[in-house]
């Protein structure tokens, strides 16, 4: 009866190993959703950010610890070298207190550090998914672009056989033959290269999503699907935009920097301790002792222009002029490029609807001309110029979608919006 139960449970064991593995090389079929949300908990990026976002909080939590008692406790025990000499011991603790004014300084400069490690740690999220869902649209563009190309090489090499088939019937010239054996043989090298681009770009989605390599994925999805051709308005404060709430807290952390460097050249710092003995000397009878200290001490080096503490003063007057600077200049690029962010998002709007109108005459004009090849009216160059021209109309149809829709996430990015909001 043991050996049947043993051998049962070694059934299961490996029946549930084959699953976990099988389990575990299944292929994902991934919509951009699904992406981002796998990438907020796989990425790397955001793994070590959570970890230094917690260390921040840690800090922020003790940052009075500089006022915490520092207490010690001490021990001696001493045997004399000579006879009539008795052993002699003593215990002795000690509690002392330190403030100074940087205490103040101390405890806002964490506290500042952690918001904008709060505010570091949305904008990497921010960024993750802002890479994850460009390069999701990038991957569907060279996935569609080499749909395209697949499709025309097959579309040369039938063209090619049937011509070899009226060659043989004496209905097609050589020179004709050869030209459509050159067509199809000069388009295998593209298609190979855009398929290696096309793997190595899925490689790199992996990783970004903290996929293992050997994990097969499929995306789910098309370019048009994410097109949005309705007038992009939206009303704005510059104040909101996070680069630059980002340097208003940077100048926030510098002014305290600032007080910090003052209170170090100029503020007073105070002490207090407090001991207590308890020792046998070794003359009959232990004994105890306290004593009580005060101090408190006033730097003057501040008062000296070449000292350190002065120096150090200044630099940190000229770290807040500087990023106060850069807090003009910020908010002046920062409307100057959403106003060009529009421009290229209307301007690229309009391109389009011309792009899908060149596609639809491409289409056209490479029937027509199909059909007049195959009755003998039009030489295989007219129709391969059509194939070319119907390609390219084809493939910049797709470049402008994907270059509208990602001019699109850009602009929410800058504007701190959630990705899709001025497409709703």
């Amino acid at each position: 009866m043991k050996s049947i139960v043993t051998r049962v449970l070694v059934v299961f064991v490996l029946a549930a190993g084959v699953f976990a593995q099988d389990a575990s090389t299944q292929k994902k079929i991934l919509t951009v959703d699904d992406a981002v949300e796998l990438a907020m908990q796989e990425n790397v990026t955001i793994k070590r950010q959570t970890a230094s976002l917690e260390l921040l909080r840690e800090r922020s939590m003790y940052s009075w610890n500089s006022a915490s008692p520092s207490v010690s406790l001490s021990g001696s025990y001493g045997v004399p070298l000579e006879d009539n000499q008795k052993a002699s011991w003593s215990v002795t603790g000690q509690v002392n207190v330190s403030l100074t004014p940087a205490l103040y300084t101390s405890i806002k400069t964490a506290s500042l550090n952690y918001q904008n490690g709060q505010i570091s740690y949305e904008q990497t999220k921010k960024t993750v998914e802002l890479n994850v869902r460009k390069l999701f649209l990038n991957l569907l563009l060279a996935k569609q672009s080499l749909a395209l190309q697949k499709a025309n090489l097959e579309t040369a090499r039938q063209r090619y056989n049937s011509n070899r088939e009226k060659y043989n019937r004496g209905q097609l010239s050589e020179l004709d033959l050869l030209n459509s054996q050159y067509n199809y043989e000069s388009l295998k090298p593209s298609v190979e290269s855009t398929q290696i681009n096309y793997d190595n770009s899925l490689l790199s989605f992996k990783i970004l999503l903290g996929l293992p390599d050997t994990q097969e994925i499929e995306l789910n999805g098309n370019l048009k699907d994410y097109v949005s051709k309705k007038e992009i308005t939206f009303d704005y404060d510059v104040e909101q935009v996070p680069s630059i709430q980002t340097l208003e807290r940077q100048i926030e952390l510098a002014k305290t920097n600032l007080l910090a460097a003052r209170f170090s050249a100029y503020g007073p710092s105070f002490s207090a301790g407090y001991t207590y003995t308890y020792a046998d000397r070794g003359m009959g009878g232990a004994q105890g002792s306290n004593s009580l200290s005060l101090g408190v001490r006033l730097p003057l080096d501040g008062l000296f222009p070449w000292s350190n503490s002065s120096i150090n003063v200044d630099a940190a007057k000229v770290n807040v002029q500087d990023l106060e600077l850069q807090l003009e200049n910020e908010k002046a690029n920062t409307k100057l490029n959403i106003e060009t962010s529009l421009k290229k998002i209307k301007q690229a709007q309009a391109q389009l609807e011309l792009l899908e109108s060149n596609v639809s005459l491409a289409q056209k004009t490479y029937n027509v001309t199909l059909t007049a090849y195959n009755h003998g009216s039009r030489d295989y160059l007219t129709l391969q110029n059509a194939s070319v021209s119907l390609l390219n109309a084809q493939l910049s149809l797709e470049q402008q979608r994907y270059n509208l829709i990602s001019a699109i996430l850009d602009l929410e990015n800058t504007l701190g919006l959630p990705f899709g909001d001025l497409t709703k």
